[in-house]
């Protein structure tokens, strides 16, 4: 009996063990696939905004993802939200003749 009782306690904690292990495996490749997802959609963004910048001759002279994104539907140069305005920062700098766009840490 004793040996019964021990072997179940090994396999209830190794099955925990192995339970808890996969499940952080999987909480780290989904924070490295957002992360690459956002990469991908800012840089998207990064394009829009150079033809914005062929049509205006200047960057859009707004402050923040969500204003800005909002500009870009408006305009018609973006059909939907691509990402999440609160993950990212777009500010124009040098008269609308440069730009910082950066994800939010």
């Amino acid at each position: 009996m004793p040996q019964l009782l021990s072997t179940t306690i090994s396999l209830i904690l190794g099955s925990v063990l192995v339970i808890n292990g996969v499940a952080v495996k999987t909480d780290d490749i989904i924070a490295d696939a957002t992360t690459a997802v956002n990469g991908a959609n800012l840089h998207q963004i990064a394009t829009v905004l150079e033809v914005y910048y062929m049509d205006h001759d200047e960057y859009p002279e707004v402050k923040g993802g969500a204003e800005l994104i909002d500009l870009f539907r408006e305009e018609g140069y973006i059909r939907n939200r691509p990402l999440d305005p609160k993950i990212f920062q777009y500010e124009t700098i040098l008269g609308g003749q440069d730009y910082i766009l950066e994800i939010n840490k």
